[in-house]
């Protein structure tokens, strides 16, 4: 693993995201535009299932959503990925970090599991969609969180 963190920050690219003044600033705007987009489409998707905006139909509603969240978290782990290789070390060391890559594991999970979830019983949309809304929140607070320690 040490070897692989240390190739990723040495390589090529990190090495040119690292001198760019302007390509670093762009990829961080869109890690941070894919993750609003994510997070308000994940937030919509569980409002939703625990009953709000009962006048949109649920299959079509959350179909949308699913798929603008999709392009939004390719995007996000994109752009995350580069900025990790800048800082490749200093990343895998923060404790904040890898309690985010759990997190994300965690929602990522919810998510997997719940890809059929109009088709679900009531109660158990509301446990995923319950689950999503904290899982989702704790990957941003431990990201943002990064930055502190």
């Amino acid at each position: 693993m040490i070897e692989f963190v240390a190739a990723a920050e040495a390589s090529d690219l990190a090495q040119a995201l690292k001198r760019s003044r302007w390509v670093y600033p762009l990829i961080n705007a869109g890690h941070v535009a894919g993750l609003g987009v994510l997070i308000g489409c994940v937030l919509a998707m569980d409002l939703r299932l625990l009953g709000l905006g009962r006048a949109l139909p649920l299959a079509a509603t959350l179909r949308y959503l699913r798929a603008l969240a999709v392009g939004a978290l390719v995007l996000a782990v994109a752009s995350g990925s580069l900025l990790f290789i800048t800082q490749a070390g200093d990343y895998a060391a923060n404790t904040w970090f890898r309690v985010k890559l759990v997190f994300l594991a965690l929602a990522l999970i919810n998510a997997a599991a719940h890809l059929n979830i109009a088709a679900m019983s009531p109660p158990r949309q509301r446990r995923g969609a319950l689950l999503s809304m904290t899982l989702w929140p704790a990957v941003l607070i431990s990201g943002r969180m990064i930055a502190y320690s």
